[in-house]
């Protein structure tokens, strides 16, 4: 393993295993934010408009940052995190004119993945992915949600899965 110096001046003494960095130059940080979050029980018939996707159990979750009660991700510290976001949808009602994942920060809306329902069938189990560099300020939370045009009725479900399948996820990671 290499050196890693920290200087005390900084307050770094105590974080002597957050970083390595191995001989071949593979940096690790172990209290690095990440979270991989999934749904583990379905919403069906959601309603028009928007709907937060309930994000009730984890894979993992360095640093506790992500609240499977509200399904928010709560930014430990600055910096610019990558979320990427995989919604599952069944039962599509054809009359929405338009839909996508909408991701919730703090400080804006992230309006990624637009479909015309319209264009799709009712069959079938559909997928949607979606990601993006999201600019979070420490404290700034994070929610997935999905966004439908009023048209139509209340039929389309979420789908959920397991820890060993999941279906509809989030994870988010602090790149920089």
């Amino acid at each position: 393993m290499a050196l890693v110096k920290l200087n005390p001046a900084l307050g770094l003494t105590g974080v002597a295993n957050a970083l390595s960095i191995d001989a071949n130059g593979h940096v690790t940080k172990s209290s690095q934010p990440s979270v991989h979050a999934y749904s583990s029980s379905s919403q069906n018939d959601i309603s028009t408009g928007i709907t937060t996707v309930n994000l009730d159990a984890e894979i993992y979750d360095v640093n506790s940052d992500f609240n499977t009660t509200n399904y928010t991700f709560t930014a430990p510290v600055t910096g610019k995190y990558l979320v990427t976001m995989n919604l599952v949808l069944t039962d599509f009602d054809t009359a929405f004119q338009w839909m996508y994942v909408l991701g919730v920060a703090s400080n804006r809306n992230y309006y990624l993945n637009q479909i015309d329902p319209r264009l799709l069938s009712q069959d079938g189990i559909w997928s949607f992915s979606a990601s993006s560099l999201v600019d979070m300020d420490a404290n700034d939370t994070f929610l997935m949600k999905i966004r439908t045009s009023s048209h139509g009725s209340a039929q389309m479900n979420i789908l959920s899965g397991s820890a060993s399948a999941t279906e509809t996820t989030m994870t988010i990671t602090l790149l920089s």
